[in-house]
């Protein structure tokens, strides 16, 4: 009986063992990529007569964004032919300006995020709705969508669809900061 049970607990162990260095694999394998884009709004886009009536949509394209992929994949222990899936874990915007006041994004109702690359078309990755006023940033809601195609590329561009319900005196900036989760096999 006690080889029995003193075997049980040998097994048990090496399971247990096995299990642990397969979650440090696993933690290996994943990793982070953060970019930050700035888009100017020109103030001649948001001219809005009767905001309650009719709020104006406009479309804009930041400039172009390195992804970094070949540098960020090898940093990691990986390549581009083992990646598996990236997703967009987070999106962000938030006004930036000078002057006295704090910048918010009063003029904005809501916003749709679009990524795009050269060869790939576009998908769309985040959206917001409802924007309250008073505010100066806010989280996006992510559509889970698989980006590698476009992460693979040297350049990403984001196509932003806006609608105003407000007019502004003055450009605006937005600031977009926004990270992708990569699982990828590592290099042996």
């Amino acid at each position: 009986m006690k080889k029995i049970l003193s075997f049980s607990f040998i097994i048990a162990l090496i399971g247990f063992n096995i299990s642990c260095k397969k979650k440090e694999v696993d933690k290996l394998t994943e990793f982070n990529i953060d970019y930050t884009t700035n888009l100017t709004i020109p103030t001649a886009s948001m001219t809005v007569s009767n905001p309650s009536l009719t709020p104006i949509t406009v479309e804009f394209t930041t400039p172009n964004v390195p992804t970094q992929q070949a540098t960020k994949f090898s940093e990691a222990g990986t390549a581009q032919n083992l990646i598996d899936k990236i997703v967009m874990t987070r999106f962000n915007i938030s006004a930036t300006g000078s002057g006295t006041t704090t910048p918010t994004l009063d003029y904005l109702n809501s916003i749709n995020i679009y990524i795009k690359a050269s060869g790939v078309g576009e998908a769309m990755i985040a959206g917001k709705s409802n924007i309250p006023d008073g505010i100066s940033s806010v989280a996006m809601d992510l559509q889970d969508v698989n980006i590698k195609e476009y992460i693979f590329k040297d350049n990403i561009q984001f196509r932003v669809l806006a609608t105003f319900d407000a007019t502004t005196p003055t450009n605006q900036t937005l600031k977009m900061d926004e990270t992708v989760h990569v699982s990828a096999k590592l290099l042996k």
